[in-house]
Order: C-alpha cells, then sequence, then structure tokens
C-alpha cells in the first residue's frame, strides 16, 4: 500500500506540472487549489484561517531551511495575530532565517479580468473581519521584527504573488518590509479592492472615496541594506500610498502605482540609517492616483543628516485624468516637504485625458521650489524648436532648449513664468 501511495503522489505532482523536491521545497495548497496540487501539497488550507496553515508552513521551511512554494489559489486570511517580535499583529510573518527565504507563488493564467482574478495564480486575501476595530495599523505579510532592518533582518525572494486588503479605508500594510534586509520581489500584485473585486465589480471598481494615507502597499527597507533591492513586475493598485520607497541600491522596473491617494512616497517612514545610495526606477508609472509622488524626508530619521538624496526615474509616466482617481478631483503636484533637498534625474510624459496624446503644456513639480534639485525633462519636448512651440510647453527648471527662430541656445529660470534667458542671462520672450 506504501509503495502505491507514494506512485500516486508521484503521479499527481507529475499532472501538476512540477518536479518534487524534498530537501529544497515545502509544498502548500489553497482550498481551491487543483486537485492533483491539494495531494501533492505538504500543507493544505481549508478556506478558514489559512494563515494558521500559511504561518506553519512558512515555520516549517525556515526551520528546515528550505524554499515555500506556493500553488495557485485563494487564500483567506481570517486574523492578525500578536507574534511577540516587536512588530505589529500581522496575518503572515516571513520568519529571520539569517539566510534568503524564499516564496514562490506558481504562475497561472486565466482569461477575463476582474472575472476569475481570485484563481489568478497565488492570492493572500486579508478578509474585511480581520481588520481590528480600533483602527489600529496591522499589516497582512510582514518580515519578523527586528531591532533594526540593518543587516539584521532575514533577505527575501517572494516571486508571483498577490496580497489583497478588504478595502483603501482602513490603516494596513499589506507588505511591510521595513525589517527585511534585502529583498527581490518578481510578479507581485498588491491591491486594496480584494473585497470588491470578489464581489464582482470591475475597475475602477465604482466610485470608492479616496484612500486613507495610512492604507500602505508596500514599505521598503528601513535603512542601509546589505545587498540591493530589487522589484520586477510590482503592481499596487488602489492603496493611500501604492509604494513606500526608501533603503539603498533599490532599482525598480517595470512598476506600476495606480487608482490610489500617492502612488510613490519617498522617505516617508521611520528608518534607521540615511539611505544615500540611489534609487533608481525605469519605465515605472504612476497612473489615475489623487497626488503625484511625495519626497519627504531625506537622510536619517530624527539625525543631523539631511538632503542630496539621489532618485532617478527613466521613461516614468503619469496619467492624471480627474474622472478616473478616486473621489474624481485631482490633487498636489509633485512636491518636496522640505524644497530643494533632493537630486536626482527624471525623464517622463505625462498623459492628461483618457486615450490622448502625452501633454507638452502641464506642469510636474508643486510651484514652491520643489524639483530644483533635480535635472526633470519632458520625453514629449523636442529640443529644438520654433520661439511659437516653445511657448506652449510648460518648460522644467534649468531646462535647455535650441530656439529656431532666435537661432540661440535658451535656458529656463522660472517655469511658472515661463522665464527663458540666454547665455547672457537676456531674458527671451
Amino acid at each position: 500500500m506504501r509503495v502505491i501511495c507514494i506512485f500516486l503522489l508521484a503521479f499527481l505532482a507529475g499532472c501538476a506540472g512540477l518536479e518534487r523536491d524534498d530537501a529544497r521545497q515545502v509544498w502548500l495548497a489553497a482550498s481551491d487549489s487543483r486537485p492533483a496540487a491539494k495531494a501533492a501539497a505538504d500543507y493544505v488550507c481549508t478556506g478558514t484561517n489559512d494563515e494558521l496553515v500559511i504561518q506553519r508552513a512558512i515555520d516549517d521551511c525556515a526551520a528546515s531551511g528550505r524554499q515555500l512554494f506556493v500553488f495557485a489559489g485563494l487564500y483567506r486570511l481570517d486574523a492578525v495575530h500578536e507574534f511577540n517580535d516587536g512588530g505589529p499583529r500581522a496575518a503572515v510573518v516571513i520568519r529571520n532565517m539569517h539566510r534568503t527565504f524564499e516564496l514562490v507563488g506558481e504562475r497561472r493564467y486565466v482569461t477575463g479580468w476582474p472575472k476569475g482574478m481570485e484563481t489568478n495564480g497565488v492570492v493572500f486575501y486579508l478578509r474585511p473581519e480581520a481588520l481590528p476595530k480600533d483602527g489600529t495599523s496591522v499589516d497582512i505579510v510582514r518580515g519578523e521584527w527586528s531591532k533594526e532592518g540593518i543587516m539584521n533582518g532575514s533577505a527575501l525572494n517572494m516571486e508571483n504573488v498577490a496580497i489583497w486588503a478588504p478595502d483603501s479605508q482602513h490603516n494596513l500594510r499589506a507588505l511591510d518590509l521595513q525589517r527585511v534586509n534585502s529583498l527581490e520581489l518578481h510578479n507581485i500584485k498588491l491591491s486594496a479592492f480584494g473585497k470588491a473585486t470578489l464581489d464582482g465589480l470591475k475597475y475602477p471598481y465604482g466610485n470608492p472615496p479616496p484612500p486613507v494615507v495610512g492604507n500602505i502597499g508596500v514599505t521598503l527597507t528601513d535603512g542601509s541594506n546589505n545587498a540591493p533591492v530589487n522589484l520586477v513586475n510590482v503592481s499596487a493598485t488602489g492603496f493611500g500610498q501604492c509604494f513606500q520607497v526608501g533603503g539603498e541600491h533599490v532599482v525598480m522596473v517595470n512598476c506600476a502605482a495606480t487608482f490610489g491617494l500617492y502612488g510613490f512616497t519617498f522617505g516617508n517612514y521611520p528608518y534607521h540609517c540615511a539611505f544615500n545610495h540611489p534609487i533608481t526606477m525605469i519605465n515605472c508609472c504612476d497612473e489615475q492616483n489623487v497626488n503625484m509622488p511625495l519626497f519627504a524626508s531625506c537622510g536619517d530619521n530624527g539625525g543631523d543628516l539631511h538632503g542630496l538624496q539621489e532618485v532617478t526615474m527613466v521613461s516614468f509616466n503619469f496619467e492624471r485624468v480627474a474622472a478616473r482617481v478616486p473621489g474624481r478631483k485631482l490633487g498636489d503636484l509633485m512636491r518636496e516637504t522640505r524644497p530643494g533637498t533632493w537630486r536626482g534625474q527624471i525623464s517622463f510624459t505625462t498623459q492628461p485625458k483618457w486615450n490622448a496624446v502625452n501633454a507638452v503644456d502641464l506642469p510636474l513639480w508643486a510651484e514652491d521650489g520643489s524639483g530644483t534639485g533635480f535635472r526633470t525633462v519632458n520625453n514629449a519636448h523636442k529640443s529644438a524648436c520654433t520661439s511659437a512651440e516653445r511657448r506652449s510647453y510648460y518648460p522644467q527648471y534649468m531646462q535647455q532648449l535650441f530656439d529656431l527662430d532666435l537661432n540661440k541656445l535658451l535656458i529656463c529660470t522660472d517655469p511658472a513664468k515661463r522665464k527663458w534667458v540666454d547665455a547672457l542671462g537676456n531674458e527671451c520672450p
């Protein structure tokens, strides 16, 4: 009988399209995972308090030094718990293994959106009943807490996982990585519209109110990292702050923040060490968020270092359409809480209407001195054009442009006043 059972499990694992590696992996399945996956899994959730089963699987991995492989399905999280490590209450905690913890989801695709999304890969969904009645902020998934994240937290590699908050009106973090020392996130989807999606509502989910600012998609590390932070194909939708960005040696590629209060905030959470190494964003986007990115604290948290932190955005795209943002009213332009303290380079385009060409005449930075430390370029602008076309542009601070009518190079010294001067400082209207 034992031989038959072993053969059957091997056959079912083969049906799942995976090669079993007991020495390296622990397998986890949801209540609605396909039968072959559930038969092959080490841990199978029931659909109620799945966070407890997930945590047992994580603890097994931490104790044995193995990777957690998660089969596609909807994992229902019914409570947040105290983990007695000094961190906030959470549904699931990634243990500090003093090595890289790997949590890899199975990638599956179905047709139709949003219909069928609940079975499109791995979804960790926090049910509304799990939220505290007193409004205390909680985490859905977080790293195990330590005194600091600086070289004390576990490294983390997470792939092919969706984390859904029930709504955008409660204080929470879907993914809290403050105490993770270094991390790689690949193909991660964060959503504050979990309940709306499961109720069958379609994007943009009716007309929801603007999210509360304490409703957060992902918070990155709290200081210096032992290794780079790498986010690839990470999306966050509907949060008060979709991405709270910080740390050192951060690279974000194809990351999307949509339908939130703020798509990106920088330095807007406590951290232990000045993050003064590059934050680089490539082909990322901020679409249909109420406010444009906020650049907050730029240095030690409460320390004496401040300023000159670099953020570089390469081919960054904005969509600003009032009819599609939560609350149907646009908010702040991009700004610094202490204008002129941040540094970097930004190349961008802005879509001003639904199904429209990129705008040349819309401002990016608030007119309060914000952005003066950046080299900002609207990619829809020409580097040489006529005087009439130049006047149609909303220029950037210190933008350079060759005026074909005046036959000379001009520099913008005051975007709000559309003030251009030549190399000798002569104003050229």
